[in-house]
């Protein structure tokens, strides 16, 4: 292989390169965000909690009990469990929050209702599992509700939500504003209207929460998107820098060292010329 077929060879080689470096930083950066980004926030008796103790808030991780305290980061897997005063609000850094109400218990993730309520808002994919069906939307706000008894109901207040059987047991429903499903179990019941003021009920108490609860909405994604924009720029401008400098070697022929021109050739530099 001659010299200059290497270097377009290194070239190629180092294109790939940036181009498979950028795709794992923005997985990275995607993963980050859907997983990792999660910030806890405590309201009790309709009071932010701001000290460092997190009353009325049980948190485990990895089956270790930790102290909650405010604005801590939480991770997928992390189970909370709240009293009857207390109101956990987990803000997504992709712009959702699901606000845990008392008496409620859930783990992270998708997020996991044990039993309890939550109330979801979600201007994106938002998906919240139970036992015995998934809610998944896209920009909206509804709520979940899991009895003792396995007893389900899922009100929708904005846009719409999916409600689907883990097992397949009934076909996938597609509720919206102001539609209720009821599941006993693995069954579904029935899908009707929610009762009078439900709806309102549901958004009244979003707001109320959203004005004493700070936003950490788009923080993190701001930051991780940042990073992979810089690091992009970074590698184009050092793949320009490359294919300038590989177009200028194309277009200037090699030179034979000085030890090989022929003495007896006087026309020799000027044909080279």
């Amino acid at each position: 292989m001659s010299l200059r077929e290497r270097e377009i060879s290194a070239h190629s080689d180092g294109s790939r390169s940036i181009h498979a470096h950028l795709f794992v930083l923005l997985l990275a950066c995607l993963n980050l965000t859907a997983c990792a980004s999660l910030t806890l926030d405590i309201v009790r008796d309709d009071q932010l909690v701001a000290s460092d103790e997190a009353p009325g808030v049980d948190l485990a991780r990895q089956g270790m009990l930790l102290r909650a305290t405010p604005g801590m980061a939480l991770q997928a897997g992390d189970e909370l469990r709240t009293d009857a005063r207390s109101t956990a609000v987990v803000s997504f850094f992709s712009g959702a929050r699901a606000y845990v109400q008392p008496n409620s218990q859930v783990r992270l993730g998708s997020l996991l209702v044990y039993l309890g309520e939550v109330l979801v808002k979600a201007r994106g994919y938002f998906r919240v599992d139970t036992k015995y069906a998934t809610a998944a939307s896209e920009g909206t706000e509804y709520l979940v509700r899991v009895d003792p008894g396995d007893r389900l109901q899922v009100i929708v207040a904005e846009d719409r939500v999916s409600l689907s059987s883990p097992s397949q047991a009934w076909p996938t429903k597609s509720l919206g504003v102001g539609q209720t499903a009821h599941l006993n179990g693995p069954d579904l019941l029935e899908v009707g209207r929610a009762a009078p003021g439900e709806v309102e009920a549901i958004r009244n108490r979003m707001r109320s929460l959203d004005q004493v609860v700070p936003s950490h909405a788009g923080i993190g994604t701001a930051l991780l998107v940042g990073a992979a924009i810089t690091a992009g720029a970074v590698a184009i401008g050092s793949q320009e820098h490359n294919e300038r400098d590989s177009d200028r070697r194309r277009r200037t022929p090699d030179r034979p060292a000085t030890d090989q021109l022929s003495p007896q050739d006087p026309l020799g530099p000027a044909r080279r010329r």
